[in-house]
């Protein structure tokens, strides 16, 4: 898939001169501090009004920066969806939509090599850096095809336990700008289940029961009144609306759970929150505590999102809000500080070009995403894009920030079209509506004309 949302805008540069405007001078180049989690929803921050999680270090870096309220990922799966956020391109350009154990690397890798944020920066001069969970096609074993030098495959501590070593240790005058990718497992945790799942505990491995089995024995020392009150509300649109409910039993699907076991499943998943957000704190602390942070710029993001009992699912894979919005908090040097932005859709695919153009390095031609280094820097409060796509492993999805228009690739169902402005929880399907027949053929007419080349294996209902 090629060029989905229309060419750069924005070139880069970063120069100055000396005071006295006759020398000039190169400006230091930023470094680069790059935060994931897996699996963590956009509203999953107390900065975002909710008041069942507590992630003070995350809200803090917001205040420093831009927080991008309407953040999509390009596919609600891990492997797609990082890969577009490494590469600046979606996985469907290389025929994959779904996570893949055994990838072809006849096909991932020239990509990967070619336009990978850590080969980019790396020839750029800069010293890339990963550490934590790889979650890319080919990334336990070709984590160097992307450029960076892996630094520990411990996903939980270990991105925190690295980065407080190597801020203490760097040298801002002697070494090399830095880009350092941290990479968290949590809360993906919440797929092991809530201790009701009926794999928990006799078919989860020792590591999988441990991590449920923690937040079981944590439950046990509140008292009934304190629990109650960090159990987030059944979701409004908790309903099946009647398109995403037809999945398998175990997976991402619907549960046949007790009110209980549903409450449980819920507080589990913001604790979870919690509990990577602490480790995100060591790291912005160490950050703070190095002197580095005036001129390092800081990305936090996550993969995508989690149903979280919204029609009666859980996990991701649904092409529905709550997989596949994401956070999206971008602070740092010339960025502007507690910014939040609601106009502009922004995409996982957005994030190369935009730190290409912070850095001063030259965009790859032909990436689907925008720079949003004109917002960020209040160039401009709007990026040029009318709309963004979204793909999975059964459909693809244009968005225009009101109407979602979804195209199924497999199912009996055909099309979706969402109203989220006056639907939010996406209730209704409006796609055999008379009154909404100019808008839906307005975006399926967009979204084939972007889907010209997609994969060979992969067929969009006409």
């Amino acid at each position: 898939m090629t060029n989905l949302t229309g060419t750069i805008l924005y070139g880069c540069g970063i120069s100055l001169f000396a005071s006295f405007g006759i020398q000039r001078v190169e400006a230091k180049k930023p470094n680069i501090l790059f935060i994931m989690t897996d699996q963590q929803r956009y509203d999953m921050l107390s900065c975002t009004g909710n008041r069942y999680v507590n992630t003070p270090s995350l809200d803090r870096l917001a205040e420093r920066g831009v927080r991008f309220e309407r953040n999509y990922c390009a596919n609600p799966v891990s492997m797609p969806s990082r890969f577009a956020m490494v590469t600046g391109r979606f996985a469907g350009e290389i025929d994959y939509t779904n996570n893949s154990t055994k990838p072809d690397t006849l096909r991932v890798l020239p990509v990967v090599r070619e336009s990978s944020v850590g080969n980019l920066f790396r020839d750029a001069g800069y010293e890339t850096i990963y550490s934590g969970y790889p979650g890319f096609y080919c990334g336990r074993t070709n984590i160097a095809d992307y450029g960076f030098t892996q630094n520990g495959t411990d996903y939980y501590d270990g991105p925190a336990n690295f980065a407080e070593s190597f801020f203490a240790g760097y040298n801002p005058k002697e070494d090399k700008p830095f880009f350092l990718y941290l990479s968290f497992m949590n809360p993906h945790d919440i797929c092991y289940g809530a201790g009701f799942d009926p794999r928990f505990p006799e078919k989860l491995r020792p590591h999988q029961i441990a991590a449920t089995q923690k937040y079981i024995d944590l439950r046990k020392t509140l008292s009934e009144e304190e629990y109650r009150s960090q159990i987030p509300p059944v979701p409004a649109n908790m309903e099946p609306n009647g398109v995403y409910a037809e999945m398998k039993e175990i997976g991402s699907g619907s549960r046949n759970w007790t009110e209980e076991q549903w409450d449980f499943y819920r507080w589990m998943y913001c604790r979870l929150v919690e509990d990577v957000e602490k480790q995100i704190g060591r790291i912005l602390t160490a950050l703070a505590n190095s002197g580095l942070a005036d001129n390092t710029v800081v990305v936090f993001t996550s993969d995508h999102g989690e149903m979280g009992q919204s029609h009666g699912l859980v996990f991701k894979s649904q092409l529905l809000e709550e997989a596949t919005r994401t956070p999206l908090l971008i602070a740092g040097p010339g960025i502007q500080k507690g910014v939040v932005d609601s106009k502009n859709l922004t995409c996982g695919i957005d994030l190369v070009p935009t730190l290409c153009d912070l850095a001063g390095i030259s965009i790859p031609k032909g990436l689907s995403g925008k720079s949003l280094k004109p917002v960020l820097t209040g160039q401009t409060d709007r990026i040029p894009r009318d709309y963004i796509i979204v793909e999975s492993s059964f459909g693809y999805q244009i968005n225009d920030g009101r109407y979602k228009y979804t195209a199924f690739t497999r199912g009996d169902k055909k099309e979706t079209l969402m109203d989220i402005s006056s639907d939010p929880g996406e209730i209704s399907d409006k796609s055999a509506d008379p009154i909404y027949v100019t808008v839906k053929t307005r975006l399926r007419n967009l979204l084939m004309k972007d889907l010209k080349r997609i994969t060979q294996n992969t067929s969009v209902s006409q």
